[in-house]
């Protein structure tokens, strides 16, 4: 059973110019690269995903006062026995 799957991509000359530049100050080969930016991509998407999912928490059942000023209080005592020295 192979373990890769051989593809071919069409790109248009700029893009593939950038990405050889690129690529070679990495001094990965194509597939390493290649391999490498769709997991970035993936890792980015994956991110910006948990993001917006907290947001919409956030939204769904907002901080209310008490807990915001819970929040302040807590900080301040932990501040205020930090050094600052």
């Amino acid at each position: 059973m192979r373990k890769s799957a051989k593809f071919s991509v069409s790109l248009p000359w700029e893009d593939f110019g950038a990405m050889e530049t690129d690529r070679k100050v990495t001094g990965l080969g194509r597939s390493a690269f290649l391999r490498d930016a769709l997991r970035r991509a993936r890792e980015q998407k994956r991110k910006e995903r948990r993001i917006l999912d907290y947001i919409a928490g956030y939204r769904r059942v907002p901080e209310d006062s008490e807990m915001a000023e819970a929040g302040v209080k807590a900080a301040a005592e932990i501040f205020e026995k930090e050094d600052w020295k």
